[in-house]
């Protein structure tokens, strides 16, 4: 990366790192940053980390992770986790777990100093891929991203001086929107050539949620083929799907990916009657349609599906009652908790290299 852009970065973060956030902000809350042809970053600042995320679809995640923080079921929660989506500068605690020989390298070449500090790292991180050291365009972004976030702390500042009994951010509120509580807003910082703006932005963080595809049959021969079918009377099936938690290397993709497993079990004979995992769900999301079809096509066709995971019920919403099958969101028990885990470890410690050699995923 090039030296002065590195001497630019490291030495914002360290104005921003070093500043004294005290009265300013409240935990988590969120300001935006415009850049020329770039998604919208909506930032977050704390102690020692900085997050960006990406755009609408990284905004939604990060949301949906702050909502389930606090979640016993850690399948799930280790899926919002990977579905962060942002770049992100962070001081680490412990050096030698969080960082890596290139941070070490661009510290030093960058001729900044860390005094009574660690230097921070610089992250990026995609829906469902591991963290990476960010490229050179992110180091420019982030370096803007750094710049509107200094420049709303100086004017927070300002703020704090006049009013020190109260937190910046909701005096900066009542003067934006005249005291109303109707509306609410955050910050919002536009980058340009001649500066940066401070203006605010309406923000309603129930208007950001995650959707999933909704498939159809692929036409009307087929949805007729199916529910022509006669149900085993008291059948019921259990649907499962969620991320897969080990990333695993893709033909198709240029870096490892969680993957998103489907299975269905019988819950009567105890039996599973497919597992499968897809790279890309949303592209790829009706592979685990034709897979489930095929199992009916095997001779059962149940009455009734319970649904786990985010994504089965919006996969079965109009499949199932098109084919004439009862679809309802679960309630996991101790038995399908066994199931899955038991999947989980066979797929991490012995069987994805063999699945990979049947199957093309």
């Amino acid at each position: 990366m090039d030296k002065d852009l590195l001497t630019e970065l490291y030495t914002l973060a360290k104005a921003i790192f070093t500043a004294d956030l005290s009265g300013l902000f409240f935990e988590e809350d969120l300001f935006a940053v415009f850049l020329e042809n770039r998604p919208t970053y909506y930032v977050t600042l704390g102690n020692g980390v900085l997050l960006a995320n990406r755009g609408r679809k990284g905004l939604t995640n990060f949301l949906e992770y702050l909502e389930h923080e606090e979640t016993e079921d850690e399948l799930e929660f280790f899926e919002y986790q990977q579905a962060m989506d942002s770049l992100y500068s962070v001081v680490p605690f412990d050096e030698d777990d969080d960082t890596l020989e290139t941070d070490d390298e661009w510290r030093k070449e960058s001729g900044v100093l860390f005094e009574g500090m660690a230097a921070p790292v610089f992250r990026s991180k995609t829906e469902y891929c591991l963290p990476g050291i960010i490229d050179e365009e992110e180091g420019k972004e982030l370096v803007q991203i750094f710049k509107a976030t200094l420049h709303l702390i100086s004017h927070l500042e300002e703020i704090r001086k006049e009013h020190p009994k109260h937190r910046a951010i909701a005096t900066w509120h009542d003067q934006v929107s005249d005291g109303s509580k109707k509306e609410e807003y955050i910050p919002c910082l536009t980058v340009g050539e001649n500066g940066i703006l401070l203006d605010k932005l309406p923000f309603e963080p129930w208007n950001y949620e995650n959707t999933f595809p909704i498939p159809e049959f692929a036409d009307a021969e087929q949805r007729r083929y199916y529910k022509s079918m006669k149900a085993k009377s008291g059948k019921i099936f259990y649907m499962v799907t969620g991320v897969f938690p080990a990333p695993v290397s893709s033909e198709k993709l240029d870096d490892p990916t969680f993957p998103v497993f489907y299975l269905v079990y019988d819950p009567q004979t105890h039996k599973i009657l497919d597992v499968y995992m897809i790279d890309e769900y949303e592209k790829n999301h009706t592979v685990f349609i034709d897979r489930f079809l095929a199992v009916v096509d095997r001779g059962v066709k149940p009455q009734a599906i319970h649904c786990y995971g985010r994504r089965t019920l919006p996969l079965l919403t109009r499949i199932g009652p098109n084919m004439g099958v009862m679809v309802f969101e679960g309630k996991r028990d101790a038995e399908l908790d066994g199931v899955i885990e038991d999947m989980l470890h066979h797929f991490l410690h012995d069987g994805i290299e063999e699945e990979d050699d049947e199957d093309d995923r």
